[in-house]
């Protein structure tokens, strides 16, 4: 289920897109803007999560929405970006020279079929590359969850564990719940994995593809072994 921001100067337009995008049983959400100034705001000082905007490009003579999706790409990489216009010929040059999780590119007046052909591309894009994001020492990371071996829960800390590196944040495992993909599945009180890197499951413990180990306990091991083989019969 999608999280969306709708971001218009054009009230009429803004109507018509939310009016289109709560309907859709793809969408869980729709928030819409009038400036860019309070969308960035929302994102920046609220923490507000959208999965993808779609953002018009022309507000007046001085603000221009390019402006403002470099911003937020900074401060959120993975929210995806569909760029809203009237006037293609006009920015059409200048739309892939700012940084930005670029998705594409909508004309006015609105073609019902295209639009929900980009709900589709934002939905495939989504799941497969979900991103976890995470604070330390406040400072946002993110990472994406095909790159997570396992979470583990250790004395009040959650320790993120991928190839590369291990991440220390303070905070309870189950906060990370609703950012996980299909691939994660609780294992232990103390353990959450991404069936994506298991090497095999022995006995009680899960090997991973680095070798390393984690337990998985009596109350969780039908469920595991349910869920991981029916996992890998989706992906053959």
């Amino acid at each position: 289920m999608l999280k969306l921001a709708v971001c218009d100067d054009n009230i009429q337009f803004l109507r018509e897109m939310e009016n289109i995008l709560e309907t859709d049983t793809r969408v869980e959400e729709v928030d819409s803007y009038d400036t860019p100034e309070k969308l960035l705001k929302e994102i920046e000082e609220n923490q507000k999560e959208f999965d993808a905007i779609f953002m018009d490009i022309e507000f007046g003579r001085e603000i221009n929405g390019i402006q403002y999706v470099k911003k937020i790409f900074q401060k959120a990489p993975h929210i995806q970006l569909v760029y809203v216009t009237g006037y293609h010929d006009r920015f059409a040059q200048h739309i892939f020279l700012s940084e930005a999780n670029l998705t594409g590119f909508l004309m006015k007046p609105l073609d019902k079929k295209i639009l929900d052909q980009y709900l589709d591309k934002i939905c495939e894009r989504q799941n497969p590359k979900k991103l976890l994001r995470f604070s330390v020492r406040r400072k946002e990371y993110f990472v994406l969850a095909d790159n997570v071996l396992y979470l583990e829960s250790s004395n009040h800390r959650v320790l993120i564990h991928t190839e590369e590196d291990t991440y220390s944040v303070y905070d309870k495992l189950s906060n990370f719940f609703p950012q996980f993909p299909d691939s994660f599945i609780q294992c232990h009180k103390s353990f959450v994995i991404n069936m994506s890197r298991i090497r095999r499951i022995e006995g009680n413990e899960i090997i991973f593809q680095d070798g390393s180990r984690v337990p998985v306990s009596k109350v969780y091991q039908e469920k595991v072994r349910k869920s991981y083989f029916s996992y890998i019969g989706k992906t053959i």
